[in-house]
């Protein structure tokens, strides 16, 4: 199944989406076990699973359920910008306060917008989040709609002192094991985490095939451990090579099966 109509509602108003208990209890098991030894024993894991997307996290590249919203707000042809896992204990934020929305939605790289009868986004973060989440905790926080924003964010509705958070602000409640889709362009926050449990979450970022934004920080070990049907959402950020008659066309097909060695390769490397 594909985005439902309400989800692409939700989607555009909104600028982000949820898509609750994507994964089944033992794949969160498994990757939560993962990202607690990266933070506190990585010497007890391989080399190729001491950093996201290795080992267990690896299956968040191209999860169906993650591919399908993606195809939609994107477009079929998307490379993944980049990972990161979170442990975050209470009283740690991440983030460096509210940023993103307004104006900034005509940038290419995060733009935003809809024409003939579909979503164009630009980069799109998809959080997983792998414990419980209430509103209320400190996960990801966001401005509703200010992807879409005509005016600069307001100094008014940027504050995250208690007592002086913008109304608007909102977060959202979830199981772990969900997915949170939102357009990089929404004004958002990592606030303080309030529970006493850790948040434990894995943060994609994934983009259109023509650009590029974050520079290239998988470790070689990491990208060699996955597959080439995974290594593929890491290749380099072309369309066409008119070098070639007919053009070459980078598509996740063409770059699992080349044998062109140039077609072997990743970004960064």
């Amino acid at each position: 199944m594909c985005m439902t109509d309400e989800e692409k509602f939700q989607f555009d108003l909104t600028g982000f989406l949820v898509r609750p208990s994507i994964l089944t209890p033992d794949e969160v098991h498994e990757i939560v076990d993962q990202i607690d030894r990266i933070n506190h024993d990585p010497e007890s894991l391989p080399p190729e699973h001491r950093s996201v997307p290795g080992g267990p996290s690896s299956l968040l590249i191209d999860h169906p359920k993650v591919i399908e919203v993606l195809h939609e707000i994107i477009g079929p042809e998307i490379r993944m910008e980049g990972c990161f896992s979170v442990w975050r204990s209470k009283g740690e934020a991440h983030g460096g306060g509210l940023h993103g929305g307004g104006p900034s939605q005509i940038d290419p790289i995060f733009g935003y917008r809809f024409q003939n009868g579909r979503i164009h986004a630009g980069m799109v973060r998809v959080v997983f989040e792998l414990t419980d989440v209430q509103e209320r905790d400190g996960a990801t926080h966001f401005i509703p709609g200010s992807h879409k924003a005509n005016f600069q964010m307001h100094p008014d509705h940027l504050s995250m002192a208690e007592g002086e958070r913008s109304r608007f602000l909102t977060g959202y409640d979830c199981p772990a094991g969900s997915a949170i889709f939102f357009t990089e362009n929404l004004c958002h926050v990592g606030p303080e985490w309030t529970r006493d449990t850790p948040r434990v979450a894995v943060l994609h970022a994934y983009a259109h095939l023509a650009t590029h934004w974050h520079r290239f920080s998988v470790r070689p070990e990491v990208l060699g451990s996955l597959s080439r049907e995974k290594q593929a959402y890491f290749r380099e950020p072309w369309i066409a090579d008119f070098r070639t008659q007919p053009a070459t066309r980078n598509t996740m097909d063409h770059f699992v099966d080349s044998d062109d060695p140039m077609m072997r390769t990743v970004a960064g490397n």
